[in-house]
This record gives structure tokens, C-alpha cells and sequence, in this order.
């Protein structure tokens, strides 16, 4: 039998505290996929660039239906196979956790009908969980709200947007260097900053200078203009501009695409 498919003003009763027998049972043995976002803020809240995070704490992978690069989580190496963050207290970076830690026990449902403000949802029912016997109830836009994921929405929809794009998933991207690319705009945020500024890049597009003074201290700007270059090199070739004395001068290959 197929679960209910719940959207953003459907009905759920669930909770999660240090009261209940399973608290934190769910973050052992399991697999935790890492979004760009998530990343900004787990590295910054461990104080550490986002290369060194990267090395220290993640796996990545490549995403078989259309070659693009993910990250998950590392577990610790032991019997029990947990969460790096997780003790016997709950997690030490609660405030920064990851957005799979904050979307449970919601699974997004991919379907054509889904559009920003109107996705859906099944429910991730666990047997060791007991969240589900508590009576608070809330609708699927509650519980985001109370989460925080609402500014996840409002930042990584470009993201989303290029992630979930037809043309890529039917291309797929089986170039290696266009991986690591990807890789480096999404993920790797400090390399990524250095290849705007410290390489040619500024010399190539023509970057508003309002952005280019922006995202020299701000990383969700940085982040997000990250997700326009790849758009740009992957699905529309006006995300970004690139300065006429360069388009006068290039070659068939495009200057500094992926």
C-alpha cells in the first residue's frame, strides 16, 4: 500500500525530545547527504574552511542518474556508526545541523505537480522511533518553519533548480573536470572564492560590481552566485555575461565554462 502523500497544510503528530527511549537513535547508521548549504554552516560553526571540512568529515560521490557530484556526511569509525556530532546529550551543532536532520521524519516526494510552495511529503516511519506516540501535532509548513528550513528553501532554490533540470538529468555529466567544478561551486566555498579572485576570472564575465563587492564578504551571496555560474556552463548561457573583448576573441570553446 502506497503512503499518503501529505503537502504543505497536511496534518502530523510527532516529537522529538531527550525524554523519549529512541532520542538520537536515529543518527547512527544512516546516510546523510549534505547540501551547499549545509555545508556554509557546519564549517563555520566548527571554524574551519570549507576545504578542511570537506577532507576532515565528508564522503563524495557522484550521483549516477545525471553524474553530478554529492556529499554525505562521514560516520564515525565504530561499531556503532555514528554521527560525529551526536553524544548521549544530542547534537552539538543543533543550531547548524544538516537539512536532512531538520526535514525528519519528512521525505520530499519527487513528482511533476511539485513546484516551490507546493511540494510533497511521505512520512520516514522507523520502528525504533517513538516520536510518533507524542500528541503534538503540526502541519508540513509548521514543522519547516519550526525547523528552519524555510531559508534553506530561499537559498538553495537555484540549486534545486539546476539539480532537478531535465536537460542535465537526461545529459548527464560524465566530464570529469565539469565535476569538479560543480564540486567546487556547491561545496568547496573558500576555493571556489579564491578562483573568482585570485584567478581570471573577472576578466572573463562581466560581473555587476554591486555582486562583486558583495560576495567578497558575503558567502550566502557567494554561494548563490556560485549556483548562476553553473547555470550559466550547464543550462542557459545568459546567467551570466561575458565581456565582449573576450566573446571578440574566443575560440569555438567557451571562455571559462564548465
Amino acid at each position: 500500500m502506497s503512503q499518503q502523500l501529505l503537502t504543505s497544510d497536511s496534518k502530523f503528530k510527532f516529537d522529538c525530545h531527550k525524554g523519549l527511549k529512541c532520542f538520537t537513535q536515529c543518527c547512527y547508521k544512516v546516510n546523510i547527504f549534505l547540501t551547499p548549504y549545509d555545508i556554509l554552516r557546519m564549517k563555520n560553526r566548527l571554524g574551519m574552511s570549507s576545504t578542511e571540512f570537506l577532507q576532515k568529515y565528508t564522503h563524495p560521490l557522484v550521483a549516477k542518474n545525471a553524474g553530478i557530484p554529492v556529499v554525505t556526511l562521514k560516520m564515525k569509525n565504530d561499531q556503532k556508526n555514528g554521527c560525529p556530532f551526536v553524544t548521549s546529550n544530542g547534537c552539538i551543532i543543533y543550531e547548524d545541523r544538516p537539512w536532512s536532520c531538520r526535514s525528519f521524519p519528512l521525505d520530499p516526494v519527487e513528482t511533476e505537480e511539485a513546484i516551490p510552495g507546493n511540494e510533497f511529503y511521505h512520512l520516514i516511519k522507523r520502528t525504533f522511533c517513538q516520536g510518533f506516540k507524542e500528541d503534538k501535532e503540526w502541519t508540513v509548513e509548521e514543522w519547516k518553519r519550526d525547523q528552519g528550513m524555510d531559508i534553506y528553501d530561499e537559498i538553495e532554490s537555484p540549486f534545486k533548480e539546476i539539480t532537478t533540470s531535465k536537460v542535465l538529468t537526461e545529459a548527464q555529466i560524465v566530464n570529469e573536470k565539469i565535476q569538479q567544478m560543480f564540486y567546487m561551486a556547491c561545496y568547496d566555498i573558500d576555493r571556489f572564492k579564491k578562483f573568482v579572485f585570485e584567478t581570471k576570472f573577472l576578466n572573463i564575465f562581466d560581473v555587476e560590481k554591486e555582486v562583486i563587492e558583495e560576495i567578497k564578504t558575503n558567502e550566502i551571496e557567494l554561494l548563490k552566485f556560485g549556483f548562476r555560474w553553473l547555470k550559466f556552463g550547464l543550462l542557459d548561457q545568459d546567467a551570466l555575461k561575458v565581456k565582449p573583448e573576450i566573446l571578440k576573441t574566443k575560440n569555438k570553446k567557451s571562455p571559462s565554462t564548465l
